[in-house]
């Protein structure tokens, strides 16, 4: 990665990793799970050839004097989930919505499971009742206990960036709390997706072409026999 200014402490080629966590220790809980050694919330690891230079916030942006620092010093920032109930999803939301616009993407979110789990909470659409749902019931048809309304219960990959106004090119996978190959795999997925990212930059068009006015396409003129080209080639 390009080295920017305030990175003094990361490698030009680090990709600085901002990750956004409802909780201190489940973010920490992250960092030491993929960075052997650490016992804070901040570490440095190697995946597939490419260091990861990882951070994490928690709490509310707008108390915090650290907020603005913690997004410079980011290459890209990820969320992390444990509960998809409305008081949590509030609390997410809020998070993004704090973000600047010029927030460097991709941006991905990583759905945290303990070892074994086969089921996310989420609260009902009427009440806001608390549920677990199991993810083997994913597309049916299930009834609030508290409300007694019925709706069609969602996989939670789904659920997770529909409520999160998410683009599909935002990566939701999730990861098991503990487990160093799950994170490690989640960092090596965001590896691909800024591989794929740069890649579309090279490939764009150049940008002064973009800034020009818009013109009206030529059109092929049809002869008695066939297509009149234009210019040099055929369309």
């Amino acid at each position: 990665m390009t080295h920017q200014p305030g990175k003094s402490d990361v490698a030009a080629d680090d990709i600085s990793v901002l990750v956004l966590s409802l909780h201190t220790d489940m973010g920490a809980d992250f960092v030491q799970t993929v960075c052997p050694g650490v016992s804070g919330e901040r570490g440095r690891v190697l995946v597939d050839g490419q260091h990861f230079k990882l951070d994490v916030f928690a709490g509310d942006p707008t108390d915090s004097p650290e907020w603005k620092s913690k997004i410079e010093r980011a290459d890209l920032v990820v969320l992390q989930v444990r509960f998809m109930d409305a008081i949590s999803l509030d609390r997410v939301k809020r998070m993004c919505k704090n973000l600047p616009a010029e927030t460097p993407m991709p941006m991905a979110v990583f759905l945290l499971r303990e070892l074994g789990e086969v089921d996310f909470k989420m609260s009902c659409p009427s009440c806001g009742q608390k549920l677990w749902v199991r993810d083997s019931d994913e597309g049916k048809r299930g009834r609030c206990p508290n409300c007694k309304k019925a709706f069609r219960l969602p996989a939670q990959v789904h659920h997770t960036k529909v409520e999160l106004g998410l683009s599909d090119t935002v990566s939701v996978m999730h990861i098991i709390r503990g487990n160093p190959a799950s994170c490690r795999r989640a960092l090596s997925n965001l590896k691909v997706q800024i591989a794929g990212k740069m890649f579309a930059m090279d490939t764009m068009v150049d940008p002064q072409i973009l800034r020009q006015p818009t013109v009206r396409i030529e059109v092929q003129n049809e002869t008695l026999h066939g297509v009149e080209p234009i210019g040099d080639e055929e369309i």
